[in-house]
């Protein structure tokens, strides 16, 4: 097997998830990016860094005019985790693309979130790298603490009411959802909700950034078919210079009839095919967890794959596969016909595995003994028979599920439970290295090959991922959908 030491010096194309040198301008003057950690682990990193020079040198064509200071601030979703992350993937795009500063929300309480008992706040940056100056770059990020301090003042632009500067501020840098609590969540988003202007865009979205479009100006007939094509049935929402005016957006994303539940590239149509893809592009290369829980799930790959390497299996191009993965989501999903028994999960999956094959299982069962009926065929891993390796007791537990889709991402052959974004951004990730969704499946009989074929979603979607966010999108142009 080849180590590691010179995966950042091969060339950036991925596989599946690349096309020729001709066909992707975009990885011109990029090198692959790197991990750090006690052992190299950078096979497991998907991304750019540096990114390539178009991408170093871009602009956004949709800035707001003049030299004032624009905001975007959003309220955090509700949901679990990957919920979570879809609405921010949503919302760092938009901030990127209207060159405004992105207001952090304060650190709190997230749901399913709450695995350290002595501190159960979190925010963004606790689990992706915002703080680097290549990111910065592309958004700028403050805290909402800072923004009050510039912006909410009697001076501001955005002035708090005087009966709400104490609440307002007591719930800036670290917020509780119990009403009772000074620092009460909805001090703050109750400020927010009436001070910004709020777009009125939710799941159901279709989000359209068009160059002429945004100064005003008609809509050409190949616009007219790109926007019908991406949007189908669901109405458009504009962006246009007037709107980038408001010195505050705010995203009530918390709320249901809000809410940001998509992909982000299901959400927001680029017309111009080489912009929608830098911002692809800049989803990969700069909203992927931080350092510390890669390392953590590399030196897991590390140790499936050495256990496998012993038993006759070889690596594929990008130093993935060896073992293989499923994610079995149990506990409190409400999805309750997709959670079937392990007697199931291994008949509907059976053909999928190689003798002698060890299947790493990521789930939040807790109850070992349910994995029986797969036991019986092949040896079965977890996340916790790594931790000492992995040093799992010394991180966040927080990142436990982070780590669990890291690993999953590098099987030969995966299968999730639909409906599952968890299981939907392992998916993204495997696209991200370049492998192929037709060695992915679903336990759901219904769903089994779903991924197997390349549909144009012009629906609001969330229960699965699917190569518009991945494939050709170093290139300029939109891909066929021929390999994936």
């Amino acid at each position: 097997m080849k180590t590691d030491e010179t995966f950042k010096l091969k060339p950036v194309k991925r596989a599946l998830a690349g096309r020729s040198e001709n066909d992707t301008p975009a990885v011109t003057g990029a090198s692959r990016g790197s991990i750090k950690c006690d052992i190299n682990v950078d096979s497991i990193a998907y991304w750019n860094d540096p990114q390539g020079t178009i991408d170093r040198e871009f602009v956004t064509p949709f800035a707001p005019k003049g030299t004032d200071e624009k905001y975007i601030t959003f309220s955090t979703d509700r949901g679990g985790w990957n919920n979570v992350r879809m609405s921010m993937e949503i919302i760092f795009v938009i901030a990127a693309a209207l060159g405004r500063t992105l207001v952090l929300p304060p650190k709190e309480p997230l749901y399913r979130l709450a695995a350290d008992k002595g501190n159960k706040q979190r925010g963004f940056a606790d689990f992706f790298p915002l703080g680097t100056p290549e990111f910065a770059k592309k958004v700028k990020t403050i805290s909402t603490a800072e923004f009050i301090k510039r912006e909410g003042g009697p001076g501001g632009r955005v002035p708090i009411p005087v009966e709400m500067i104490e609440n307002v501020t007591n719930s800036a840098l670290v917020c509780e959802h119990r009403k009772k609590s000074k620092n009460f969540c909805d001090h703050l988003t109750g400020y927010l909700n009436s001070a910004g202007y709020v777009p009125d865009i939710n799941s159901d979205s279709c989000i359209i950034f068009d160059n002429d479009l945004y100064a005003g100006n008609s809509k050409t007939n190949q616009t007219e078919s790109s926007i019908s094509s991406f949007c189908g049935s669901r109405k458009p929402f504009t962006w246009t210079s007037e709107l980038n005016d408001h010195t505050l957006i705010h995203f009530r994303a918390q709320e249901k009839e809000w809410r940001l539940l998509a992909h982000f590239y299901n959400a927001i149509h680029f017309t111009d095919p080489s912009v929608d893809n830098y911002f692809k592009r800049f989803v990969r290369d700069f909203l992927h967890y931080n350092d510390q829980i890669y390392c953590a799930a590399g030196k897991i790959v590390k140790a499936l794959q050495i256990e496998g390497i012993e038993r006759g299996f070889n690596p594929d191009e990008e130093g993935g596969g060896i073992f293989s993965a499923m994610h079995i989501r149990r506990g409190d999903f409400q999805y309750k016909k997709v959670k079937i028994s392990a007697e199931k999960w291994y008949e509907n999956t059976k053909e999928v595995w190689k003798p002698n094959e060890i299947i790493y299982i990521a789930t939040d069962e807790r109850d070992k003994s349910f994995f029986d009926p797969i036991a019986k065929h092949h040896d079965i891993r977890f996340l916790d028979d790594y931790w000492d390796l992995a040093s799992l007791g010394d991180i966040d537990p927080n990142y436990f599920g982070m780590i669990d889709t890291i690993v999953s991402s590098r099987a030969r052959a995966f299968a999730g439970t639909w409906f599952s974004t968890f299981t939907g951004y392992i998916n993204r990730m495997r696209g991200y290295h370049g492998m192929s969704m037709k060695d992915s499946w679903y336990s759901f009989l219904e769903k089994k090959t779903k991924l197997h074929a390349w549909e144009n979603m012009n629906i609001s979607a969330y229960a699965y991922e699917w190569p518009d966010g991945w494939i050709g999108i170093d290139g300029d142009v939109c891909p066929e959908k021929t390999e994936f």
